[in-house]
């Protein structure tokens, strides 16, 4: 089989690592994932690269030779300028250098970037974002970030992509959910002391828990507040809630909706809308990522 150009996507994920392959005019080819070791090691962070990146390789019968640039998001602070990335979700509490990882099995050039702004990528090309020339995304996951696209390509300034608020927060507000004394939930099918989940909280919210609403209803104030801040001198068309199951990402939406309208912003008024692609679009902007900076 002739090589084509390719452009490899891979997307570290504090469970999953994924990874995507595209070609030069955007075609989807291959997507695969395998479960991400975490323990802070560079040498685990290695392999499952490699390994992640194999199994995409193999679905179309290309050689590593065959790609053109690489592509690697993951959730922290990420550092293109030297292709480091601080990300104490998955243990890495020091910049641990992402691109020599990628240059320890491919030669072509490795690029680094957020999750976050890696999904606003994947969705302007691939899903929700289609219809818009700009949208700010707030990504659903350990840490809550807002990412914003214009033009296709993500929006890098000292205020983006911005954290709004971690998961911890989250589920701390949540904490009533649960009698610290017994450990017994509070009206939540199979909720224990320190084991409370986001999607159990917004399965709460949706059956009108008072807890989980409280806790919901701040999270959503937490994403208005920090869109507004981060995006609204961008004037986006719309904002695209990614990372979680798609009725929390529409409840959520409502909320926001519902939350906007109440300010007074340039943004009030914009629709909200659920992401198409899940977790898979941060392997694929991560992949075009790289086509756009090669």
């Amino acid at each position: 089989m002739e090589e084509s150009v390719a452009f490899l996507g891979i997307d570290i994920g504090s469970t999953i690592t994924r990874a995507a392959l595209i070609d030069e005019d955007l075609h989807m080819l291959a997507l695969a994932n395998a479960p991400t070791n975490i323990d802070g090691s560079l040498q685990a962070a290695i392999d499952d690269v490699r390994a992640v990146s194999r199994k995409a390789l193999d679905q179309v019968g290309f050689r590593i030779g065959a790609i053109d640039a690489v592509g690697i998001s993951c959730s922290g602070t990420a550092d293109d300028a030297d292709g480091c990335v601080l990300s104490p979700i998955l243990q890495w509490n020091e910049p641990v250098p992402v691109r020599t990882i990628a240059h320890s099995y491919v030669s072509a050039p490795v690029f680094v970037t957020n999750d976050a702004q890696a999904a606003a990528v994947g969705e302007a090309h691939y899903g929700a974002g289609m219809p818009y020339d700009r949208f700010s995304l707030i990504r659903m996951g350990s840490f809550i970030e807002i990412a914003m696209v214009m033009g296709a390509k993500p929006v890098e300034t000292d205020a983006l992509p911005a954290s709004v608020a971690t998961e911890v927060e989250f589920l701390h507000e949540a904490r009533g959910l649960v009698d610290p004394d017994e450990g017994r939930d509070g009206g939540l099918s199979g909720i224990r002391l320190n084991r409370i989940s986001s999607s159990q909280i917004m399965e709460g919210a949706r059956r009108k828990h008072p807890i989980a609403l409280h806790a919901t209803d701040w999270l959503a104030e937490r994403m208005t507040e920090g869109v507004v801040s981060a995006t609204t001198e961008h004037a986006p068309q719309a904002i695209i809630i990614s990372g979680a199951m798609q009725r929390d990402q529409q409840y959520l939406g409502r909320l926001v909706t519902r939350k906007l309208a109440q300010t007074r912003s340039a943004i009030a008024g914009i629709p909200v809308e659920s992401a198409l692609l899940g977790n898979d679009a941060k392997a694929f902007g991560a992949a075009i990522i790289a086509l756009q900076r090669a």
